[in-house]
């Protein structure tokens, strides 16, 4: 396709930092040319009969395929030039242009039209390489590896009922109503709930009420719902009111070679199992360090570059997080709905997210044209299989059905995006803080009380 803002007239108005309204004209030879170069490509495509492949004159071809040639040939111009135009001006289009006043007369010596766009605007990309990232740390201690231990334990336990107070560790069932003032709250009443307390497994409000309670003993308790639940919800006081069924008290195994033997995994005794659980409750920490650094990462990165957004990017994002709460909210909840006032009010919390969501998305792209960081097909097929395995599908039957639906192209985007955020990561400068251990833990873990990667 021809670079058209070598021989196009043009003139760009701003109607705001992000909107631009072009008017542009492109010499008459320039579309004949490409006029051209199309029936040039038809000629060695189509079959009419009474004519050899390749050999059909021009004018049969008109005749069949003229009006459909101006169109495409017109369409094309247009959205080649006008991307031509902005791209030349360091802008990037966002979408289709609005495109109107097509004049393409014959005898006009130019194809001419206006066009409305939105961009995202010019901006000068800061140094990214080298920023300093300082990150929370905290070693892996006795304590962290006897507590998951107990948490293999208790999950093998068998269960007896007892006749006395509910405490840590046991297991408790009980009926549950939700209440907004005397209005019963929908799809929370619920029979037969169990929950095995302690170790900060439940919600805390509920757990401080079940704990030293009695079978056939009820409570009313209270809950703050937090602004970010459903917006009917959002922000009110709920009234809970919840009887106890039964106490089961926990009856762990003891922790020897014959409890490390039944959970397989090529373990035979209890100091392998314990430095096991080390190594995964490590690998656990640096998870969470990584996590934490690349959201620091990409607070600073959009902190360094002040730019404007293209308010449809935000909207989209903002669509798109509504849509996903609104389905996560359905499937706990069939019954739910919600307004288009509730709808509103939740997209007004989620529009500096979805802003500061778009900023990195163009940020990070930017990053990856610059540095050529591309997933090439060995990565996206690693990543194929891996969602294939969480939909129990074959790869190439997910494939398949993504590009069926269209989602191939974000799923490989979503992977670029990752590989330059990991990229940009270990360009920085990181000084990871580890948290200071008492002494009765030094003897199991003994850290450096930072370090420093370069």
């Amino acid at each position: 396709m021809r670079v058209f803002w070598k021989t196009m007239t043009s003139t760009i108005t701003d109607i705001d930092e992000c909107t631009k309204r072009l008017e542009v004209a492109i010499p008459r030879a320039e579309v004949t040319k490409e006029v051209n170069r199309t029936y040039s490509r038809l000629a060695g495509q189509v079959k009419i009969k009474g004519f050899r492949q390749g050999k059909v004159p021009r004018r049969i071809l008109e005749q069949y395929y003229g009006e459909e040639v101006q169109a495409e040939v017109v369409t094309r111009v247009i959205s080649t030039s006008y991307r031509d135009l902005l791209e030349k001006k360091g802008m990037r289009p966002v979408g289709e242009a609005n495109v109107t006043d097509i004049v393409n007369d014959d005898e006009s010596a130019d194809l001419t039209y206006k066009a409305t766009v939105e961009v995202i605007p010019p901006f000068e990309m800061g140094e990214y390489k080298g920023i300093e990232l300082e990150i929370g740390g905290r070693p892996v201690t006795g304590e962290m590896i006897e507590e998951q231990i107990n948490r293999f334990l208790m999950q093998a336990a068998s269960y007896e009922d007892v006749e006395r107070a509910a405490r840590e560790e046991d297991y408790v069932t009980f009926d549950i109503a939700g209440f907004d003032g005397d209005a019963p709250v929908p799809d929370t009443d619920r029979k037969n709930e169990a929950l095995l307390l302690g170790g900060g497994r439940n919600e805390k409000e509920l757990e401080e009420v079940l704990i030293g309670m009695k079978q056939g003993e009820e409570k009313d308790f209270e809950i703050d719902i937090p602004e970010e639940e459903p917006p009917n919800m959002a922000g009110k006081t709920l009234r809970f009111h919840v009887k106890v069924q039964s106490i089961k008290e926990a009856h762990p195994p003891a922790l020897d070679d014959d409890f490390v033997r039944s959970l397989g995994g090529g373990l035979s005794t209890v100091d392998e199992f314990r430095k096991q659980v080390n190594k995964e409750l490590e690998a656990h920490e640096e998870s969470n360090v990584r996590q934490q650094g690349n959201t620091l990462l990409l607070t600073k990165l959009t902190e360094m570059h002040s730019f404007e957004v293209p308010a449809s990017l935000i909207n989209s994002e903002a669509d798109d997080r509504i849509a996903e709460y609104e389905r996560q909210a359905s499937q706990e909840n069939s019954n739910l709905e919600i307004t288009t006032g509730q709808r509103e009010q939740m997209r007004e919390s989620i529009l500096p997210q979805a802003e500061e969501r778009v900023r990195q998305m163009i940020l990070i792209e930017r990053i990856r044209e610059s540095e050529g960081l591309n997933a090439g097909p060995e990565e996206v097929d690693a990543h194929l299989a891996g969602l294939s395995v969480r939909y129990q599908m074959e790869p190439d039957q997910l494939r398949e059905r993504m590009e069926a639906t269209g989602s191939m192209e974000s799923f490989v985007r979503n992977i670029n995006y990752n590989k330059t955020v990991d990229w940009l990561y270990d360009q920085s400068k990181i000084e990871i803080k580890i948290e200071e251990v008492g002494e009765a833990e030094e003897d199991q873990v003994a850290p450096e009380d930072s370090y420093k990667s370069e």
